[in-house]
């Protein structure tokens, strides 16, 4: 699993909820294909991340805040606060990703609820971090060590909800 999840990750290279693809794999609770309502919005979402995520105006921010687990130390230690461009193109991209929230009616189903409110909780946290970061509250060094850590957050609880959604 870990070496399929990094896959899918790095494919999707997104800072925003990295972990999307993620969600979608255990949502179908490792199947290769399911029809679960989590994992169907969960995919849809990451391939609007994806497609935000790969627009050519948002590559300084990809170089500042590269994908979990290609952080490196200097990404982790940056203590340069956003320039007012930065500022200004974080706000562009939260714009835009805005448009790849998941749907609260797709996901919260009785048999997915854990790993709904999972996702929906760290993407608005995640949302509460870009806002941070756009208005020049942050530094890089700590947008990227929060984003790490809501990401391992989001993978433990997601984890822990296919393991309670797959018990009889």
């Amino acid at each position: 699993m870990d070496h399929l999840t990094s896959g899918i990750m790095g494919i999707i290279g997104s800072r925003f909820l990295a972990l999307l693809p993620l969600a979608a794999l255990l949502a179908g609770c490792g199947t290769t294909q399911s029809t679960s309502p989590l994992a169907m919005e969960v995919g849809t979402s990451a391939a609007c991340v994806a497609e935000v995520e790969g627009r050519p105006d948002f590559a300084p921010l990809r170089a500042k805040s590269p994908p979990l687990g290609e952080m490196s130390p200097a990404n982790l230690g940056d203590t340069a606060k956003p320039t007012p461009e930065e500022q200004e193109l974080a706000r562009s991209y939260l714009s835009a990703v805005a448009a790849c929230t998941p749907r609260t009616e797709a996901i919260l189903n009785p048999r997915d609820q854990a790993a709904g409110r999972a996702i929906l909780t760290t993407w608005h946290e995640q949302e509460q971090l870009y806002a941070a970061l756009a208005s020049g509250r942050l530094t890089w060094g700590q947008f990227n060590r929060m984003t790490e850590a809501l990401g391992r957050r989001m993978d433990r609880q997601l984890r822990t909800a296919m393991v309670a959604a797959s018990a009889p």
